[in-house]
């Protein structure tokens, strides 16, 4: 949610490259979570310009109900689909079970395996933290469901 109301404060339409960098990422690591944005409707990237949509505005401004309709949507995509089944087998997850559980269906971000597993902790800890559908403890480097 942070993505998408920083675009919002820059007028709508920002570099995504100065969005990486007010977010601390690199351009390759902030791409993914772009990605994520992009697939759920809440921004277009075109040109390196990410632009929030009319979807994305309405969750801004919605609130509550806002969060309800990105949370159900976030839901049904990769990698927050297998973080979800796998922590609802057993109670907890880290980006390298999920990172292996992707690569077994064939969905990679990057074929370094450290990159990768990098970059599905940066998506998961950008959206499915703010959506409340997973919790994650920094030191331990482990993702569990929130009791919602």
């Amino acid at each position: 949610m942070a993505l998408i109301k920083s675009v919002k404060e820059e007028g709508g339409k920002v570099d995504a490259a100065k969005l990486a960098d007010d977010f601390g990422f690199d351009l390759k690591s902030m791409l993914p979570i772009l990605d994520v944005a992009e697939i759920l409707g809440l921004v277009t990237v075109n040109g390196g310009d990410v632009t929030l949509t009319d979807l994305g505005s309405r969750i801004i401004e919605e609130g509550t109900s806002g969060f309800k309709l990105l949370k159900e949507n976030i839901s049904k995509i990769e990698p927050f689909k297998t973080a979800l089944e796998l922590t609802e087998k057993s109670g907890f997850v880290t980006s390298r079970e999920i990172s292996e559980a992707l690569k077994q269906k064939g969905i990679v971000f990057s074929d370094d395996d450290e990159e990768n597993e990098s970059i599905i902790e940066a998506v998961l800890v950008h959206w499915a933290i703010y959506a409340n559908m997973l919790k994650y403890d920094g030191k331990t480097a482990i993702f569990s469901r929130t009791s919602n």
